[in-house]
């Protein structure tokens, strides 16, 4: 309890100077992304391939990337509801053990860091660059806040095509967190991501568009994460047909997409594995 008080002291005192610093950093460091480039519509409104599956239970990774956990040991992506499923079923000595690999797993926070640390170094690991990022922006498990490594460690993740590293660029950039503010450079971000399958991004300039009056691109927006399982872009879509902005024939389709998407990311496991993690 007293280190994550700590941890919250540290970064309350340490939170602008660390701001300034990843700015001039910013400033001075081309991480080679192409903010110039305009993408076409044709690209940016083309609706992306399902995500990949778990390698346990052989459903769609959910949309939600706090319900997939990176294996600091093997590096798979595995969704919450196996983990969770393993922890429940398995005999005590198999408890503490890599779901997919059967790895010890770690006993501390720092061991599971360091893991990633080496997986980074090892082999570009995109998952643990990401990882790291978020312990260097917020401070967490024992790394220390440093907003200029962040922006480094998510910006080289985003270039080698990691969807949650361009997402957190896109969301640094639109606030002004650890870089100065650029709607340009957010857009960059948000758009490529959107591109590979990335829903939030894809609701976000849903809601970008619809907030300048582009009301026939908000929607087209909307109904790709629809699609894609994204309840909060399918009750927007509905919305959006009472109001005359999307056809009832659009809505018929795109509540389709939706329902099959939602199966296909769906299992009881996946179910009582929510149930816990917000209880």
């Amino acid at each position: 309890m007293g280190k994550k008080e700590s941890t919250s002291k540290s970064k309350k005192a340490g939170g602008n100077k660390v701001g300034k610093l990843a700015t001039a950093a910013s400033a001075n460091v081309d991480y080679g992304f192409d903010y110039d480039l305009v993408i076409n519509g044709k690209e940016l409104f083309k609706q992306p391939s399902p995500k990949e599956e778990c390698p346990i239970c052989f459903l769609r990774l959910p949309n939600e990337h706090g319900r997939i956990l990176c294996q600091s040991c093997c590096g798979k992506m595995l969704c919450a509801g196996c983990i969770d499923a393993h922890i429940s079923a398995t005999a005590p000595a198999e408890k503490h053990k890599c779901p997919f690999c059967r790895t010890e797993q770690p006993t501390s926070y720092a061991e599971n860091i360091e893991r990633y640390h080496k997986r980074m170094k090892a082999s570009d690991d995109v998952e643990a660059m990401f990882i790291l990022g978020d312990c260097y922006k917020h401070g967490d498990y024992g790394s220390p806040q440093d907003g200029s490594k962040a922006l480094e460690l998510y910006s080289k993740a985003a270039k080698l095509g990691h969807h949650e590293a361009h997402n957190s660029l896109a969301i640094r950039y639109a606030n002004g967190d650890i870089v100065e503010k650029s709607m340009n450079k957010s857009t960059y971000h948000s758009q490529l991501v959107a591109i590979g399958g990335h829903v939030n991004a894809r609701h976000s300039l849903g809601c970008l568009e619809y907030g300048a009056g582009n009301t026939d691109l908000a929607f087209k927006h909307l109904m790709i994460a629809a699609n894609d399982g994204f309840e909060l872009s399918m009750k927007a879509v509905r919305e959006g047909c009472k109001h005359g902005f999307v056809t009832q024939d659009d809505l018929l389709n795109t509540t389709r997409a939706h329902v099959k998407s939602v199966d296909e990311m769906r299992s009881d496991d996946r179910d009582r594995s929510a149930g816990l993690r917000q209880a």
